[in-house]
């Protein structure tokens, strides 16, 4: 429909000169009939300017452009306070930590990818899950629900007791959960593609991957049968790849208690795959990449115990 009526239009314009015979003399050739419609920049594009673009070659997109948004899927854009707040906390729990363990902006700028996509929504699949963030061939990671960063988190416990009631930029486990665990993970999938891990990983767990049914054979995120057979999180029986990077990411955003947690429910066969996984994950970046897993790991929960000290809406330069 649109098609046709984009041609009919043209047509008419046609039309219409040729009844008022318009002679070439007539054109004012100095008037460009193309406008350049620049956005004026505003006080975030000042900021991600110097902090992003200037510092790790990084572009953060956060005004919507069709061409660049999962068509598959009903989102809206991120609010520009939300943009505000995505922005300077994904410096400060990961740029920043990368940045202190490894002694400046060149490991961030060198392997990070380029573009940064921001969505206000999650999007919903039809197995009733929902979609936080894709990576896009190692240059771009897309980010959705950014409109939560401006939502209170209410908790309430099986008998309706109310657990917490806090702004969700306060609070790390649903940061990690919604945004910082996915990001993590997605920047683990860079480093394996340009530098394959041992194939002694793929070995640990054999064939007990599950691919796309592992969402059937898990009752729920914390079926015992996940850490028993040695992952870390229910994606992580998807496939190796998965695997590598949701234990990197995972044990990333744990604190002691929380990776505990999981050796504790994993059994003595699923603890000794787990264990030994994550010893080759720390190896790897060690060796290929000269990081070190538990220096990074310091750092992002430091500065997540910290979360209430910060002003996430000030960009002020």
């Amino acid at each position: 429909m649109k098609a046709k009526y984009i041609i009919s239009a043209i047509c008419g314009i046609c039309l219409a000169c040729g009844f008022t015979s318009c002679s070439e003399d007539d054109v004012d050739r100095s008037i460009s009939v193309i406008v350049d419609s620049q956005t004026p920049e505003n006080d975030l594009d000042r900021w991600l300017k110097v902090n992003f673009v200037d510092r790790y070659n990084i572009e953060l997109r956060y005004r919507w452009e069709d061409n660049e948004i999962d068509m598959n899927y009903i989102l809206v854009p991120a609010k520009y306070e939300n943009a505000v707040r995505m922005a300077r906390i994904l410096k400060f729990i990961c740029f920043d930590s990368f940045d202190e363990v490894t002694g400046g902006p060149e490991f961030v700028r060198s392997s990070f990818p380029k573009v940064v996509q921001l969505v206000g929504n999650p999007g919903w699949n039809t197995n009733n899950s929902y979609t936080l963030g894709s990576s896009e061939g190692g240059y771009k990671i897309n980010l959705w629900y950014v409109n939560h960063l401006g939502d209170n988190l209410v908790v309430y416990d099986d008998s309706w007791q109310l657990i917490k009631n806090d702004s969700v930029i306060r609070d790390r486990e649903e940061l990690n959960a919604t945004y910082f665990h996915t990001i993590i993970h997605e920047y683990g999938h860079v480093f394996h593609q340009r530098v394959p891990y041992t194939t002694e990983f793929n070995q640990i767990t054999g064939t007990d991957y599950l691919g796309g049914s592992y969402t059937s054979v898990f009752s729920s995120p914390n079926d015992p049968q996940i850490f028993q057979r040695g992952f870390v999180t229910a994606y992580a029986a998807y496939s190796t790849d998965e695997d590598f990077a949701e234990t990197f990411s995972t044990y990333v955003t744990s604190t002691d208690d929380e990776w505990d947690a999981i050796i504790s429910k994993s059994g003595v066969d699923g603890r000794n795959k787990i264990t030994q996984k994550l010893r080759i994950v720390k190896d790897y970046f060690y060796d290929n990449w000269k990081l070190d897993v538990d220096d990074l790991r310091a750092a992002v929960q430091t500065r997540e115990a910290s979360l209430r000290d910060q002003n996430f809406d000030d960009i002020s330069l």
